[in-house]
C-alpha cells in the first residue's frame, strides 16, 4: 500500500485538533502519516502532539513556526517534509469519514485523475453530522464517481477545501500559493485539473467542515473577496466569458452589494445561474446566501 502523507496545520485550537487527529487515526487506511504544522500556538497544542507521537511512534511530524506566517506557509512546511506516493490535507477543525482515505486512494488507482476528492458537508455542531459520520458505505456506493472538468471546476470549487493527489504533482506545481489570502486550495484544485487532466469526485460524504460561526473564519472575513479578486486575475486566461461573469456574481454575493440592475443583466451566467440567482435575491429581498 502506498503511503498517503496527510498535512494538517494549526493554531490555539489543541481540542479541535485532537477531533481532527482522531479522524485521521480512525481511517480503515493503514499506511499514513500526520504532519502537523503549528502556527506559534501559545495553548498546549505541542503538548498534545507530542502525546500522539509517542504514542504512534514513526507517525507524526511536528513543525512549528515561531511566528505566525499564514496556513497556507504551514500546509507548505508540511509538502516539503512529506514522504508519501499520495498526499491530502486537513484543517484542524474538520474532520475526516473512516472510509475517506481508502476510497479516495482506490479512485485515484482506478481513474488516474489530476485528482480525487469527495462530497463534503458543512456543520456547525457535532450533533448535525454524527448521523453521517457513523454511517458506513459500501463498496458498491464508494464507487460511484462524478467527473469534474476544468470547466466545471473554473464555475465553482466542486472539490472542496481537500483533495488527494500525487505528492510530486503538489511540489511540480510549487505547492499552494502563498501570495493569495485566500482561495488558496481553489486556485491548487484549478492547476493541477489544467496540468494533469480531470479530477474525480465520489459520491458519498466522507469530509466534514466545521463552520462554527462563533470562531473566525476566512469564509467570513474580507480575506475571502480579495482572494476571489486574485483568483479572476490569476485565471482569466483560462476562463470563458460566462465564467468571468459568473465569478462577478459571486463577488457580488459575497460582498453583499446589491448591483444596479444594468450591471445583473449584463453578467448574467447561463452555466453559472446560480450565482445570478443569488444576486437577485440579495437585490430584491435582502437574503445573503453565502
Amino acid at each position: 500500500m502506498p503511503l498517503v502523507s496527510v498535512y494538517i496545520p494549526t493554531r490555539n485550537r489543541s481540542a479541535l485538533l485532537r477531533r481532527a487527529v482522531d479522524s485521521v487515526l480512525a481511517q480503515t487506511y493503514p499506511e499514513i502519516e500526520v504532519l502537523i504544522c503549528d502556527e506559534a500556538s501559545t495553548d498546549d497544542t505541542a503538548d498534545v502532539v507530542a502525546g500522539y507521537a509517542s504514542r504512534y511512534p514513526g507517525k507524526f511530524t511536528y513543525l512549528r513556526n515561531d511566528t505566525p506566517q499564514g496556513a497556507c506557509r504551514a500546509r507548505n512546511r508540511c509538502i516539503e517534509e512529506a514522504v508519501g506516493t499520495y498526499v491530502t490535507g486537513l484543517d484542524d477543525d474538520d474532520l475526516f469519514h473512516p472510509q475517506r482515505i481508502q476510497t479516495l486512494v482506490d479512485t485515484y488507482r482506478r481513474y488516474s485523475p489530476s485528482f480525487a476528492c469527495s462530497r463534503f458537508r458543512y456543520f456547525q455542531t457535532d450533533a448535525q453530522m454524527a448521523s453521517l459520520y457513523e454511517r458506513r458505505y459500501a463498496e458498491s456506493e464508494l464507487a460511484r464517481v462524478d467527473t469534474l472538468t476544468l470547466p466545471a471546476l473554473l464555475y465553482a470549487n466542486l472539490a472542496g477545501n481537500q483533495v488527494l493527489t500525487e505528492l510530486s504533482r503538489m511540489r511540480a506545481l510549487g505547492g499552494f500559493d502563498e501570495s493569495m489570502p485566500s482561495w488558496q486550495d481553489y486556485d491548487m484544485w484549478i492547476r493541477l485539473a489544467d496540468r494533469y487532466g480531470p479530477a474525480v469526485r465520489t459520491r458519498p460524504l466522507l469530509s466534514f467542515v466545521d463552520d462554527d460561526r462563533s470562531r473566525a473564519r476566512i469564509r467570513n472575513s474580507s480575506k475571502r473577496a480579495e482572494g476571489s479578486e486574485r483568483f479572476i486575475a490569476k485565471h482569466t486566461g483560462l476562463m470563458s466569458a460566462d465564467q468571468q461573469r459568473n465569478h462577478r456574481n459571486i463577488q457580488y454575493v459575497m460582498n453583499r452589494e446589491r448591483p444596479p440592475l444594468g450591471d445583473i443583466a449584463r453578467n448574467i451566467s447561463v452555466r453559472g445561474y446560480k450565482s445570478t440567482l443569488k444576486v437577485l435575491l440579495h437585490k430584491f429581498f435582502g437574503v445573503a446566501i453565502g
